[in-house]
């Protein structure tokens, strides 16, 4: 699903998050303008229920940032929403937000620490993508000087005028 360089290297990231621990159900990466770029899941889900958690993921995430920008808060770290069967956490990763899906039993501090660990991971893979590539330095060529295009004219309609009166003599002699 991932149309990155480095899908691979993501989709690693994503399989080794859902496997860190049994409760964790979907890893979801999307951009921040709420397109789903890849996802794990241990269960059969519904693709339209990942590209609408991940949007949702990113609009939550783009809010509290800004509320947070608001307040005068430094930048925001991980937004964990606690619900009674589970939790969801998002994380940034640079244009990127990283959203998991859990049941209640996850051990939340190894959650976290692994979160910021793949977030990181994923900012790296992306920002080497985002760099653009050196450009060759171009020498200033010199322009070619370049003859009046006013003189050649003159020049045509001279030869023109020359021609056409030899003609018209030639003509007056018949």
């Amino acid at each position: 699903m991932i149309y990155l360089h480095g899908a691979d290297q993501i989709n690693t990231i994503l399989h080794e998050i859902i496997t860190s621990d049994a409760n964790i159900n979907h890893v979801i990466l999307a951009d921040k303008t709420g397109l789903t770029l890849a996802y794990s899941s241990r269960f059969a889900f519904d693709e339209f229920e990942t590209e609408a958690l991940g949007a949702i993921a990113s609009a939550v995430y783009l809010a509290s940032e800004q509320q947070g920008t608001n307040v005068g808060l430094a930048e925001l770290d991980i937004i964990i929403s606690e619900f009674s069967d589970g939790l969801i956490l998002v994380a940034s990763c640079g244009s990127t937000v990283l959203c998991l899906i859990t049941d209640t039993g996850v051990a939340l501090g190894m959650v976290r620490r692994t979160m910021k660990i793949a977030a990181e991971k994923i900012r790296n893979i992306l920002d080497v993508e985002a760099k653009p590539l050196p450009t060759p330095e171009v020498q200033p060529v010199a322009p070619k000087p370049v003859e009046p295009v006013v003189v050649e004219e003159k020049k045509v309609q001279d030869e023109f005028i020359s021609d056409l009166e030899l003609a018209l003599r030639e003509l007056e002699q018949f």
